[in-house]
């Protein structure tokens, strides 16, 4: 679908959209969306009409996720304009810079209490329930990690490596057996994260949502945020846990998963731009881990 399709057709069918006053493109991000602010208080986001049915059901669980939280945009309305190809989703607009941009502009504490309420809220989209047909988190955890880790064994990389985070992975997997199965943003960073006078003001971009362990979804931290904001990082975890002491079981399992993500982002990069600098961020989060021989990274120690 071409760029800068919002046209007659699209504008004619909303009331929100018919009688907007203002009308401002947003170009940042890395979602496929074209995507649009309307008075500065609705989000309209266009895509091609073939994603129909994963986008509707995102817009289902963005309406479900903001009865949880109220820092998670709620739904106005959804369309699909079969004459043209496209489709949109119309949400309420959080005001903010995403949080790779401004944390740097942030003291060390306001990036810090920024995370905590960031981690208290992801907490509260935990609580919604995995629909009754997904398959069990460890079987279907466990696949995916097989196909990752044949698919490392393919590429050029040092022996080492491959060899350090498939035996570590395969020792531990069984650590995700009995896990509880909820929502997951499934892409929970910085880039995602929204900050508005300093703080910490929603949460963004529901695309590659998911369902699987909750704690899952912590699993990018290392890899994606701690490189923006130390400080605003330990705070999520603080968050999510209310400022009580995280439990080993929490860091057995935020390791085994941030192993498995190293596996998948080299996987995943292979035929990127990106490739060497997801490559260090690998190598940072292996270091972090002293070679996954300790659970709690580097970063977090106090």
């Amino acid at each position: 679908m071409k760029r800068n399709f919002i046209n007659q057709s699209v504008i004619d069918s909303s009331p929100y959209l018919s009688k907007a006053a203002s009308i401002r493109e947003l170009n940042k991000g890395f979602s496929h969306d074209e995507k649009y602010v309307i008075d500065e208080k609705y989000l309209l986001r266009i895509f091609s009409s073939e994603a129909d049915e994963q986008r509707r059901e995102e817009f289902f669980y963005i309406n479900q996720a903001a009865a949880y939280s109220s820092y998670v945009p709620e739904t106005i309305d959804y369309q699909t304009l079969t004459e043209v190809g496209a489709s949109y989703m119309l949400l309420t607009y959080l005001p903010g810079i995403d949080g790779e941009e401004a944390l740097k502009e942030l003291t060390e504490d306001e990036q810090y209490q920024g995370g905590v309420l960031a981690g208290k809220e992801l907490k509260k989209l935990h609580q919604i329930p995995a629909p009754a047909d997904q398959p069990d988190w460890y079987t279907f955890k466990k696949k995916k990690s097989n196909r990752y880790l044949a698919a490392l064994e393919k590429i050029e990389l040092d022996p080492s490596i491959k060899e350090l985070l498939g035996s570590y992975i395969l020792e531990n997997e069984k650590l995700m057996k009995g896990r509880p199965n909820t929502f997951q943003h499934d892409d929970f960073h910085p880039a995602n994260l929204l900050i508005h006078n300093k703080t910490f003001n929603g949460i963004i971009d529901f695309q590659r949502m998911d369902w699987g362990d909750p704690l899952h979804d912590l699993h990018k931290l290392g890899f994606f945020s701690k490189p923006v904001s130390i400080p605003f990082t330990r705070g999520i975890i603080d968050g999510y846990h209310d400022n009580r002491p995280v439990s080993e079981q929490f860091w057995e399992l935020y390791a085994l998963y941030s192993a498995m993500h190293v596996v998948s982002a080299i996987v995943w990069s292979q035929n990127m731009d990106t490739k060497e600098k997801l490559l260090t961020y690998s190598r940072d989060v292996i270091n972090d881990h002293e070679q996954f021989t300790r659970k709690v990274p580097k970063w977090y120690a106090h």
